[in-house]
């Protein structure tokens, strides 16, 4: 008895976890070369075993799954995930160099199609759930869900649309923090908001940020 990763035993006890994050329904540790997510006892899991298990097969680069699954005395306690660089955590997405902004919209637009392929809705994609380091991550799977209500190519619409909001969001606050004037903020959001037809992101952003460098390049060139 104890905790199990699918079926090895494992130890976790004392100095072998180091806390890395923590959320109402559990916390978030660093454990060898990767991360644990393991709820909390006596609490509902935020996520099913089935759900889980369903996530752990589907290959994915940027938006983080289960990896193993998390045992305690035989029950569901959680499930190991990639362990993301802390390295370049201060760095912004506004000061990504173009090139390198579309490349990793693209790579998460390809995990948006391998996981609406299998069905899977990305439920509360949030900022806070989001790491950048220079890499682009989504992190938190725990509300993710198998929906067989709608095709492959309208969840993928919904899934893409979702992205959208979320990177959006993530850019203007960024120039807030930044003191942008907020004047400017509000015109790089309906820029990127107001196609309502999105092929790929990765063009449309590209398309938002033209012959600049950055999207902090082209908004120091904005006037208003």
């Amino acid at each position: 008895m104890g905790y199990k990763l699918d079926t090895k035993d494992i130890d976790i006890s004392g100095k072998r976890l180091s806390k890395i994050g923590s959320e109402t329904t559990g916390d978030i540790y660093r454990y060898k070369s990767m991360a644990l997510r393991i709820f909390k006892i006596g609490k509902q899991t935020p996520i099913d075993l089935d759900t889980a298990n369903y996530l752990k097969d589907i290959t994915t680069d940027r938006i983080l799954l289960p990896k193993n699954i998390l045992f305690y005395n035989n029950s569901f306690r959680g499930f190991s995930f990639k362990l993301v660089n802390n390295k370049g955590k201060g760095q912004k997405i506004i000061n990504q160099d173009k090139d390198d902004l579309i490349e990793e919209i693209t790579l998460i637009e390809r995990d948006i199609e391998s996981l609406s392929n299998k069905k899977i809705l990305l439920s509360g994609i949030d900022p806070v759930n989001t790491v950048f380091n220079g890499e682009l991550y989504i992190t938190d799977p725990t509300k993710f869900r198998k929906l067989d209500l709608m095709s492959t190519i309208e969840l993928e619409e919904v899934n893409k649309y979702q992205f959208h909001l979320l990177l959006t969001s993530l850019i203007t606050s960024e120039l807030r923090r930044n003191n942008f004037d907020s004047r400017y903020e509000r015109r790089i959001k309906e820029e990127l908001l107001e196609q309502e037809d999105i092929d790929t992101l990765a063009t449309l952003y590209g398309d938002v940020i033209g012959d600049n460098d950055s999207i902090k390049q082209k908004v120091r060139r904005m006037k208003v």
